[in-house]
């Protein structure tokens, strides 16, 4: 259910309006998004410990290998290290697409397996361009490029307009994502118990995960109860999205996130802690939102504050929003993609 995989059913659909496409996945068994074309499971799914997972990245070569030389594809684009390594190996057609930001998320034997394997790469394309030179200055690689996430602007606006499952009465902030530590939403309940925004509106954070346990209980030291609403994992997030006041994003680290480009595309204003890869390539200080800094409350509640309480600043992000993100519409980014 993550970003990345939401990036490869977007493109997936729109390759197929002019390209035959086949989705080679590890593990099938938990297919969450649609997809087009041609499905292949090749049943290997990740394994813990070295050994195991020495020998299942030599069987997912070896099993990619079989197929490219029996596909002959013109095109082979590796989504995420797991996947870009053993393609690399299969192919050095192999186009490596990394979706994280390195310095966070790359193991000691990710570093030796991209310094290994990058150079032999067609491509090695980041999502931003911090990323992009967090690559440089590590791998010091010469077949570097930069491709920033896409979304299908015209696919969430139609969602948009589904009748949500949950109601949510009144003005509302919304957040989204996996309630897991990564994405801090205890630093935004902090940010926003601390709020003047608090009085007027409530405050949504769509998703599930392994911290709800943990965020019900800061909700209830806050007394918050009433105002702070958990509905769970969403199906369909465009509704919540496009009827709140502005969406909040408080992690500790991104890639460069989709959500962000989605709000803005749905003409809501954002306000996104500053992390080192993402955000800061997406959000334009003071023109569509507001950048503040990472695990900073003090920061973050008076952002809540400006863009809830000031509304000629709400207007004047709300103005900006969707021509801030046009240029990453799936038609644009495929077109890129297509001419590597």
């Amino acid at each position: 259910m993550g970003g990345a995989e939401k990036v490869v059913s977007d493109l997936s659909f729109q390759f197929a309006k002019q390209h035959d496409v086949t989705l080679i996945l590890f593990d099938g068994s938990r297919l969450y998004y649609p997809y087009a074309g041609e499905l292949i499971d090749i049943q290997c799914p990740s394994k813990d410990g070295f050994l195991p997972r020495l020998f299942n990245f030599l069987d997912r070569a070896y099993q990619l290998r079989r197929i490219f030389k029996m596909k002959r594809f013109d095109t082979i684009i590796g989504v995420m290290e797991h996947a870009s390594f053993p393609a690399i190996l299969a192919s050095r057609l192999t186009i490596a697409a990394n979706h994280c930001n390195p310095e966070r998320n790359f193991s000691r034997f990710d570093w030796l397996f991209a310094r290994w394997l990058f150079p032999r790469a067609k491509k090695v394309v980041a999502v931003s361009k911090e990323g992009m030179r967090i690559f440089q200055q590590h791998l010091g690689l010469k077949n570097l490029d930069c491709l920033y996430n896409p979304v299908n602007l015209y696919r969430i606006r139609e969602l948009s307009k589904e009748r949500s499952s949950v109601t949510i009465e009144g003005q509302y902030i919304v957040a989204a994502g996996r309630l897991s530590p990564e994405k801090n939403f205890k630093s935004l309940l902090d940010a926003y118990a601390q709020s003047q925004a608090r009085q007027t509106f409530k405050l949504a954070i769509l998703g599930e995960g392994p911290e709800r346990a943990a965020l019900e209980q800061h909700i209830k030291q806050h007394g918050l109860e009433q105002q702070v609403i958990l509905p769970g994992f969403m199906r369909n997030p465009y509704p919540y999205i496009a009827h709140s006041h502005c969406l909040v994003l408080s992690s500790l680290h991104e890639g460069f996130p989709v959500i962000l480009i989605e709000a803005l595309g749905l003409g809501r204003p954002v306000i996104s802690t500053d992390c080192e890869t993402g955000p800061r390539e997406i959000i334009v200080q003071g023109e569509n939102g507001l950048l503040v800094p990472t695990n900073d409350v003090p920061s973050l509640r008076d952002a809540l504050d400006r863009v809830c309480l000031d509304a000629d600043l709400h207007a004047y992000f709300q103005k900006n929003a969707v021509p801030s993100v046009e240029y990453l519409d799936i038609e644009k980014v495929a077109e890129q993609w297509l001419a590597l």
